[in-house]
């Protein structure tokens, strides 16, 4: 277990606030809380609740003092089930505001190295201009095929409303992905390697209604298409040349998304209790310059139980049902089920059709807490089950299509809102290890 959680160390790649300030002292003792409130308490200075252990002298050694901050030197290892591991260096760098002395933004650049992608140099800066709103700033170029420019930005109060917003513009092209054919009988032998080159915006506005009940917007405008992948041994141009012409020339895509959204959990990236259910709606048309004439439907329920609300034993489900209606689309959008579309057992882009089911549950399981620079981190271990399916309609869908996906993950989570990932799962298309950033769901 000391050799796993030494290892995960090094998966804190993509941070999103890993400097967030938590408050200085510990509100007084309260009882249970209630739905939407945040259940783990902050550190109270010298943190006699939360003892130093292996893990946080580790953390603590990772860093340099400097009068800025400090400075902590991460390995830099993310794994894909296609492209293999890569590895490299990344330090962290804090910066302070010179009059309030509390960190304000983070830059995070890497070094890394992958068999297939070559040298990728990556830079990326978070930026929180007060406890709720933040910033990312990201660009990656590799020697082969990846490039990335991403902004994005997010606010929970907009103009000082309960109104909640993000916004998203990317121009990115990224190889890691296969494409194995349509349905659930798709082959394994027939992966194929491909590059999936986008660039557009992406805005999401929530409406607040009664409490917890939101109305959701999103517009979103891309311009897609692929190319050949790194992997030169099989690619798509080979393997699957009808679909590759077709996939190969620039296509619009302009959708609108309107959801109904019920959300009583109680942090936005590491919920411990509540309820996230969701109805969405997104179309797109040719008369509103998309290419395509298509509905999206989604349906999905996230679900955290905590076990006598102590936050150690949290029961984790999720759910979601999809489905397309209208003109075909190129494979890459169409609903997709793999290692990171809900079955961790197999490979980006796995399984491909009009419509997908998942079913995700697991346990999990807080081993320890400890203080590190007045941040709460925990070691976790979720045994967990995927399970999920695609159909070209929901009335061809018969639960003998059914994949199941069992595994287990080891976690580092430093809160307010990181957590760092080791899954590992296996089942019919063999096992698969996952390095990654975030939760699943």
């Amino acid at each position: 277990m000391k050799k796993a959680l030494a290892a995960l160390l090094i998966i804190l790649s993509l941070t999103s606030g890993i400097y967030c300030q938590l408050p200085e002292k510990e509100r007084a003792a309260r009882p249970a809380p209630k739905p939407g409130e945040e259940i783990l308490k902050p550190l109270e200075p010298p943190a006699a609740a939360y003892r130093e252990n292996l893990l946080s002298r580790m953390l603590t050694a990772m860093a340099i003092k400097t009068a800025g901050g400090p400075i902590i030197l991460f390995p830099a290892v993310d794994s894909n089930k296609d492209l293999g591991p890569s590895y490299g260096l990344m330090p962290i760098i804090p910066l302070r505001d010179r009059n309030t002395k509390l960190i304000k933004s983070v830059m995070v650049p890497s070094a890394s190295y992958n068999r297939y992608l070559g040298a990728t140099l990556t830079y990326r800066h978070y930026i929180f201009p007060d406890e709720k709103r933040f910033f990312i700033l990201r660009a990656a170029l590799s020697q082969e095929v990846e490039r990335e420019f991403i902004t994005y930005y997010y606010t929970p109060r907009l103009f000082g409303t309960a109104i909640r917003l993000s916004f998203e513009a990317k121009n990115w092209i990224t190889g890691k992905p296969s494409f194995y054919g349509y349905g659930a009988r798709a082959a394994i032998k027939d992966r194929a390697n491909y590059a999936l080159n986008m660039t557009g915006e992406e805005f999401i506005v929530d409406f607040p209604l009664i409490k917890r009940l939101f109305l959701n917007l999103c517009h979103s405008y891309y311009f897609k298409k692929i190319s050949d992948g790194p992997v030169d041994t099989a690619r798509v141009s080979g393997v699957f040349p009808a679909d590759y012409a077709a996939a190969s020339k620039w296509k619009d895509f302009l959708n609108n998304q309107f959801s109904l959204v019920y959300d009583n959990t109680d942090h936005p990236f590491l919920p411990k209790t509540g309820t996230y259910a969701g109805a969405a709606l997104s179309y797109s048309a040719k008369r509103l310059s998309s290419d395509f004439n298509y509905r999206t439907y989604s349906f999905q329920v996230k679900h955290y139980y905590n076990y006598k609300e102590e936050g150690r034993f949290v029961t984790a489900v999720h759910s979601l049902l999809q489905f397309q209606r209208g003109d075909d689309l190129p494979f890459y959008a169409r609903p997709q089920l793999g290692e990171r579309t809900g079955l961790r057992m197999a490979g980006d882009g796995r399984f491909v059709d009009r419509g997908k089911l998942v079913f995700n549950i697991e346990e999990r399981i807080t081993l320890t807490r400890s203080p590190f620079m007045k941040f709460i981190s925990e070691t976790e271990i979720a045994p967990f089950l995927d399970v999920g399916a695609v159909f070209a309609k929901p009335s061809d869908f018969r639960a003998r299509k059914l994949k199941y996906g069992p595994g287990f993950a080891v976690r580092i989570v430093i809160r307010p809102q990181v957590v760092g990932t080791g899954e590992f799962a296996f089942g019919s298309e063999g096992t698969n290890a996952i390095i990654k950033v975030g939760y699943p769901f």
